[in-house]
């Protein structure tokens, strides 16, 4: 009989292979192709094939490995559902407020169900990734983001 000992990575790593497998699912449309030929779907099954190689690694670490002497957290629902909903957040704010905002906001909000990370900490790196992704997205990678929705017309690009 197996026994679950650190039931915590063990449905960590479940969720992981389920989350990889409903992506390949809603990817099953997408035309692969091969590694010289890749077609729309090549990265996402490829990603999701690593995630479920790295989530079944964690299930049999979860088997294997006892945690000592750290009693089981409660779980942080502010936490689940401020990560589940960021994207959603992400994708029907960017178009109306720029990128800037949208980063920053995110971010904030989505940090402050750490019980790590106090105010100072969410802010500063709220900062530091909304930096990194205008360089990244508008300069490096010439998307067409705009970094400021159309409320701020000379901040725009």
């Amino acid at each position: 009989m197996l026994k679950i000992r650190n039931g915590r990575d063990f449905v960590g790593g479940a969720a992981m292979v389920i989350v990889s497998l409903l992506f390949i699912w809603f990817g099953r449309d997408l035309d692969v192709g091969n590694s010289f030929q890749m077609g729309p779907g090549y990265f996402p099954v490829m990603l999701s094939l690593l995630l479920i190689g790295i989530g079944v690694l964690i299930m049999v670490q979860s088997l294997v490995v006892t945690v000592k002497g750290e009693p089981d957290a409660p779980a942080n629902w502010k936490a689940y559902a401020l990560v589940i909903l960021a994207p959603v957040f992400f994708g029907l704010a960017i178009s109306r407020l720029g990128l800037v905002p949208t980063m920053f906001l995110m971010i904030v909000t989505v940090s402050s169900a750490s019980k790590y990370a106090d105010w100072r900490h969410s802010i500063a790196l709220a900062l530091f990734m909304t930096i990194c992704s205008v360089v990244l997205f508008t300069r490096l990678l010439s998307l067409p983001v705009s970094s400021f929705g159309p409320w701020i017309p000379f901040l725009g690009n």
